[in-house]
């Protein structure tokens, strides 16, 4: 199961005070056991995925005002 700590931020401004920041135990320990290899691997992989989503909002956005515009 995940293991998720709020830690407050100490920040000088008022929205930053209110603010809270999740750590995901968990997931930081996953990554502590990855060799460096995995990890770049696995960084490299959610780049990859950020970018195909990415891409693929900007083909939906452009044919989405195509359409709009020939109508």
């Amino acid at each position: 199961m995940l293991e998720i700590e709020k830690v407050e931020m100490t920040q000088n401004s008022d929205k930053q005070k209110n603010m809270q920041l999740r750590v995901d135990k968990g997931l930081i320990e996953m990554f502590l056991k990855m060799t460096p290899e995995e990890r770049i691997r696995s960084n490299d992989n959610t780049i990859r995925a950020l970018v195909e989503l990415r891409n693929a909002f900007k083909k939906q956005k452009t044919s989405s005002f195509r359409s709009k515009r020939s109508a």
